[in-house]
């Protein structure tokens, strides 16, 4: 999903840069908030994001697919701290690995450190909503399953809009009808296994006694119908 330079329509490089912009020092102000332990399991989900990033596994035709990891940071630490985390290895990925464009970053970050963050975050809050204390692990850990699937769907989806759909020029040249069933079609398939490995990665996570429910007990983001 890391759209390289001169595919993406100047105009959604423009919009998605400055919705970026907006996240991060918005993310930067709520880190402020942030207990000491919450930015260190940022640290350390940096790290992890970074290196199962760089594990691909196969999907059809030859082509491959790796963990995207924004649903994952989201879950534990946050939407906002994991903002920072995709930001913070997105980069790191687009400058020393040529992964993803620089000028693209914009909309790279956008969909999977934007979209893909909050999108499993919000289905995990739900999904936990009402939960017995006997559903809480069980609702956890369907919910990172789900919210990291979706993530990757939803994230693709996006990709898809800013290569397919020509608001002043059309860079790729790949039309949304061609571009949008061809990257939903991989992405549900990264999706599941993005959904694997995300939920071993917090079932690993809380095997070693790290406190992986952080954020669902103290939530960093208040959505509409999950007050307590």
């Amino acid at each position: 999903m890391h759209i390289p330079d001169g595919w993406v329509d100047p105009a959604f490089l423009l919009i998605t840069w400055i919705i970026v912009l907006v996240i991060i020092a918005v993310s930067l102000y709520k880190l402020r908030e942030h207990d000491p332990t919450r930015i260190a399991y940022m640290a350390v989900l940096g790290g992890t994001i970074f290196a199962t990033q760089m594990l691909n596994f196969p999907i059809l035709g030859g082509t491959s697919g790796h963990v995207l990891g924004g649903a994952l940071a989201a879950v534990i630490v946050g939407p906002w701290g994991a903002v920072l985390v995709m930001t913070v290895v997105l980069l790191i990925q687009a400058l020393l690995f040529a992964d993803g464009g620089v000028i693209a970053l914009g909309p790279n970050i956008f969909n999977m450190g934007v979209v893909g963050v909050f999108v499993g975050y919000i289905v995990l809050r739900y999904l936990m909503l009402n939960a017995t204390p006997e559903e809480n692990k069980v609702r956890y850990y369907g919910g990172v399953f789900i919210g990291a699937f979706l993530s990757v769907v939803v994230a693709s989806f996006f990709a898809a809009i800013e290569i397919g759909v020509p608001i002043l020029v059309s860079p790729s040249a790949i039309p949304l009808i061609v571009a949008l069933p061809t990257i939903l079609l991989y992405h549900i398939l990264i999706g599941i296994g993005e959904g694997i490995i995300s939920t071993v990665i917090v079932l690993y996570f809380n095997y070693i006694e790290m406190d992986v429910f952080i954020e669902i007990e103290k939530p960093s983001l208040q959505l509409p119908g999950t007050q307590r």
